[in-house]
């Protein structure tokens, strides 16, 4: 009895064990907190372009020295070893050998089968090449370089890219968290005016209709409350993404979305000149002018010799039994210089030339081109952003005005001054103002960094 009863204690304590592990298991994981340009840094490390661009840089820089290596001495070894199952015959004719050495039947003008070979043979040879000259290696060297920077300015390019994806993901959060604090507000207030005027209906002081109103109204705040929280998931699911967050880590933003969008508002970031010659942009269509020229340049070497050394170092053994390893084996070694020469492709080569030379010319049109439009982009993006601060300042104005509205409609109603009908346009008119306004911040937000981005600051 003593001993099933341990036994039933132990077998407690096992499932109280276990259940404690699974509860600490299931313990969500710690909520990072982030302010916009700690979450931009974040991402700068983590985000899945950001490590592929990186890994591209990483071969980018592998691929030097695989062409620098390509004009060193190479050195190769190789080994055989056979067994012959039938030894190869050869016919010989019948006078080159003795009489009394003939198979019999055979006479002059007959050809006599006799086998050189042995039956097991191997050999090994190590052999080392040179290249001496040859015109494509030294424009390789120049190309690895130049795909290098090309590599390096489109991290560059990515890295800017994860720069405005996270921020317009973080202003989407950040605007949604206002707008679901406005609401919230508004929700409180119209569960108290209902409470207040269904108190006043079992009085007698109010209408039924009064009362259904302000359901309505109630239910309105409630439906629209849960909008906001599905599009601020919806935000907080693509800034995990873009930052390279687990899909169920908990993120919380520390800024508040008023005074950043006032802040972008001052205009500060207009003040500083910028260069269009340092955009990322140009400095791609630079980079692949200076590509084209090489390759260009690569089709003319063609024309050039190829010139290369070799050395050779070869033993070979031979004997009618498997084991051979034993007898002797013969060495041979041989050193040479091998020339190739162009003469006549039949203009093909000049046709390669020309193509190439008119990608080149192509190719400095489209950094021209790019020129015009970065600085187009510029432009654009400047009258954008003074564009969106000026449609702030009209919304803030509008939802202050449509809060006064909404604030004496109210009183007006708690007096019994007014219906109902009036109550529900006024609060539907400051709703509108209240989301024109967050939109309009939103936008001097969205329109200040792509003007970063545009004038290659973001």
């Amino acid at each position: 009895m003593k001993f099933g009863h341990l036994k039933l204690r132990g077998l407690l304590c096992a499932i109280c064990l276990l259940w404690g592990t699974t509860i600490l298991l299931a313990q969500p994981e710690d909520t990072l907190s982030f302010t916009i340009e700690q979450a931009i840094e974040y991402a700068s490390v983590h985000a899945y372009q950001k490590i592929s661009s990186e890994y591209d840089v990483a071969s980018a820089k592998k691929k030097i020295w695989e062409t620098i290596a390509s004009g060193l001495p190479q050195v190769d070894f190789s080994a055989q070893y056979n067994h012959s199952i039938d030894v190869p015959v050869s016919l010989l004719p019948a006078e080159i050998v003795p009489e009394d050495m003939r198979p019999p039947g055979i006479g002059a003008g007959d050809k006599i089968p006799v086998s050189f070979g042995t039956a097991y043979d191997g050999s090994y040879s190590l052999s080392v090449s040179q290249m001496i000259f040859n015109g494509s290696y030294f424009v390789g060297l120049q190309a690895t370089q130049v795909f290098l920077d090309l590599t390096r300015h489109q991290a560059a390019k990515t890295e800017i890219e994860i720069r405005d994806a996270v921020a317009k993901a973080c202003f989407l959060v950040l605007s949604a968290d206002e707008n679901l604090k406005a609401f919230e507000e508004n929700l409180n207030v119209n569960k108290t005016l209902l409470r207040e005027t269904q108190a006043l209906y079992e009085n007698g002081f109010r209408k039924s209709m009064d009362v259904s109103q302000l359901k309505l109204m109630v239910r309105e705040s409630e439906k629209q409350i849960l909008e906001i929280k599905r599009n601020k998931d919806v935000a907080l699911a693509v800034l995990r993404f873009s930052m390279g967050l687990d899909e169920e880590q908990p993120v919380k933003l520390t800024e508040d979305f008023t005074s950043l969008s006032r802040k972008a508002t001052n205009g500060e970031v207009k003040k500083s000149g910028w260069s269009p010659e340092e955009h990322i942009d140009y400095k791609l269509a630079s980079t692949n002018v200076e590509s084209e020229k090489l390759q260009l340049n690569n089709i003319r070497v063609q024309y050039l010799p190829k010139i290369n050394a070799f050395y050779t170092y070869q033993k070979t053994g031979y004997g009618d039994d498997w084991n051979i390893f034993g007898d002797e084996w013969y060495k041979s070694q041989f050193v040479g210089l091998s020339v190739s020469v162009p003469v006549f492709s039949s203009g093909m080569r000049n046709a390669q030339a020309l193509q190439q030379k008119l990608a080149w010319k192509k190719s400095k049109n489209i950094r021209t081109q790019t020129m015009q439009q970065i600085k187009t982009q510029g432009l654009t993006a400047l009258t954008d952003y003074n564009s969106a601060i000026d449609q702030y300042e009209i919304a803030s104005e509008s939802r202050m005005l449509a809060l006064d509205i909404y604030e004496k409609t109210k009183t007006r109603f708690s007096n019994g001054m007014t219906g109902s009908f009036e109550l529900t346009q006024q609060q539907g008119q400051y709703i509108q103002a209240q989301i024109n306004h967050v939109r309009a911040a939103l936008a001097v937000l969205n329109s200040r960094n792509a003007y970063l981005k545009a004038t290659g600051k973001l």
